[in-house]
């Protein structure tokens, strides 16, 4: 791939770094704010608490795809950025432009979905 695309995903991939750092720092900020349930009712209790878990799974998604990206700069620096990561094939630049942070093409993709489907199924 060329220095000037590469630079490109550079700075989608750190633009996104600093979005995801950004939220991740927010939803643990307000999943450890001050609540005190001895003044809500039980209806309110429970809301509060959804609110929370609600935050917290957000929270674990975006944690999950700020390592992918956090991984994608790594494969920028080593030189391995925009190879499939189980057939070793290059990620189509159209698929790398909408998910730069893509761990593989997008058959390899397809597979493991399909074997992720099957295994909860």
């Amino acid at each position: 791939m060329r220095k000037e695309r590469l630079a490109h995903f550079r700075k989608k991939l750190e633009e996104k770094h600093r979005q995801l750092v950004d939220e991740v720092g927010k939803t643990v900020l307000y999943g450890k704010g001050p609540e005190d349930d001895s003044i809500k009712d039980l209806g309110d209790q429970a809301s509060s608490a959804y609110n929370r878990e609600f935050l917290f799974e957000l929270g674990n998604g975006d944690r999950r795809v700020l390592k992918e990206v956090q991984s994608a700069l790594q494969k920028l620096d080593d030189g391995g950025f925009g190879d499939c990561e189980r057939c070793g094939e290059a990620i189509a630049e159209k698929r790398l432009e909408a998910l730069p942070f893509a761990r593989y093409c997008i058959d390899c993709q397809r597979a493991a979905e399909e074997e992720e489907r099957t295994a909860a199924g």
